[in-house]
């Protein structure tokens, strides 16, 4: 009697399984290769931030001043110590640093254009503005798959203003004194900075920083 040729609806339902098992283990590594991508191009936009902000001080040996075009160096109105870095993104394309997008105009006339418009952001935002249209500021309230706002994904910074070579700022809710020139920072694919910088909590354990634990100056 000859043996019919085929697969039993048995064996057809294993090698599915199979084939499932596969794809969602595919799948799993693939999105955490994604992520790990995503956080170290974060990483390397926060660091070129800070490197950015410290060249600056070593061509003119001084902080731009508002003849210049200047950077914030009081931060915000509060206070606080730091910037956004849509304050200084106009000083970055004038002196050709970190391939800042913009047209017409020098200092402030300056137009900021692509993923630059809202300031600096991080891979997460750029990925959103990269699909909208549109001219300077536009899109900071647009909404990132990841978490947030766009605005809620803007890279900080502050500087060394007495030339000390001590950065004082307002991180995260606390003061923290870091031994650099510069520093930046932003909050990480969930656009959330935390009200804590020294205890880990689910908001701030994704932050990203310019700076490493051993250059902070303990209080």
């Amino acid at each position: 009697m000859k043996r019919k040729l085929g697969f039993t609806m048995i064996e057809m339902l294993v090698v599915m399984g199979i084939i499932a098992i596969l794809s969602g283990a595919l799948m799993a590594g693939f999105g955490r290769v994604t992520k790990s991508a995503q956080r170290a191009r974060a990483q390397e936009t926060v660091s070129n931030v800070a490197t950015s902000l410290t060249a600056m001080l070593q061509k003119k040996g001084r902080w731009p001043t508002e003849e210049d075009g200047a950077i914030k160096k009081h931060g915000g109105s509060d206070g606080s110590g730091y910037g956004t870095v849509e304050q200084v993104a106009r000083v970055f394309g004038k002196l050709g640093f970190m391939n800042i997008s913009y047209k017409g105009g020098t200092g402030t006339g300056m137009q900021l254009i692509g993923t630059d418009r809202c300031g600096i952001v991080d891979p997460w935002a750029q990925a959103v503005l990269k699909r909208t249209k549109g001219g300077q500021g536009t899109g900071k309230d647009l909404t990132v798959p990841s978490g947030g706002k766009v605005q809620d994904h803007v890279v900080y910074y502050a500087i060394d203003e007495d030339l000390d070579g001590i950065v004082e700022a307002q991180v995260c809710g606390e003061r923290v004194k870091v031994r650099a020139s510069a520093i930046a920072w932003s909050a990480g694919a969930d656009g959330k900075l935390g009200n804590s910088y020294s205890k880990r909590s689910k908001d701030n354990e994704d932050n990203i920083y310019s700076w490493r634990r051993a250059q902070e100056v303990k209080k």
